[in-house]
């Protein structure tokens, strides 16, 4: 995801495209969605910073900007969205406070987390392997953790092309959940010594926790 960093500048800056900013256009329809976005940067602060927001592939940009509008409403972040060319379909560009960007990052990971995970689990045509693995390289007095581990396969039409792969975890209570995953080849082959980095890492394990109900219905097609 990458990110800018915007210092000090004129209070009057938009977005080109904005009402009243460079390169005036016809405003587009989504725009209507984007409630709670700014028209003018300064109201955000001085110090802003932009990230990439793709959303749902099937959902047209409307869909896509109005669920992170009221997400973003909720979480109290101000904001400011523009749609732009993207190599296969446009994706947005937002800018946020400085101060907001690990918030705000994390909201957009979970939302694109969240519709991979309802395309995959929805998808009944595609062929699935679920299975139990053990963590790797994890020292003797880390022998006792509570996690287990389980990497979720899922092969394209052609029953060989690999289109979705996940390492997903939780505690032994099945309280706490956790995954990363990876949508076309480019998955490590063996996926023991990720696992045991979440046991050992435990700054990396907490970024990986979520609370999409997907992950634990995924543990399901095991049991």
């Amino acid at each position: 995801m990458g990110t800018s960093e915007y210092g000090k500048g004129k209070g009057n800056r938009r977005f080109p495209g904005r009402s009243g900013g460079r390169g005036k256009q016809k405003s587009e329809q989504w725009r209507s969605r984007a409630a709670h976005a700014v028209d003018n940067l300064a109201t955000l602060g001085e110090h802003l910073t932009s990230l990439e927001y793709r959303g749902a592939w099937e959902k047209n940009p409307s869909e896509r900007i109005y669920l992170l509008d009221q997400t973003f409403t909720r979480a109290g972040i101000g904001y400011a969205a523009e749609l732009r060319p993207g190599r296969w379909r446009p994706i947005f560009a937002i800018l946020v406070p400085e101060s907001q960007r690990e918030e705000a990052a994390a909201i957009i990971t979970k939302l694109e987390q969240r519709e991979r995970l309802e395309r995959v689990h929805d998808d009944n045509s595609l062929r699935k392997s679920v299975r139990m693995i053990e963590p790797a390289d994890v020292p003797d007095h880390l022998k006792n953790h509570p996690w287990e581990f389980l990497v979720y396969i899922v092969y394209g039409n052609d029953h060989i092309t690999l289109s979705y792969t996940a390492l997903l975890f939780r505690n032994k209570t099945h309280m706490v959940f956790g995954i990363r995953e990876w949508h076309g080849p480019g998955a490590p082959y063996v996926l023991n010594k990720m696992a045991g980095h979440i046991v050992v890492d435990e700054e990396f394990r907490r970024s990986l926790i979520t609370d999409n109900p997907r992950v634990p219905e995924m543990w399901e097609e095991l049991e």
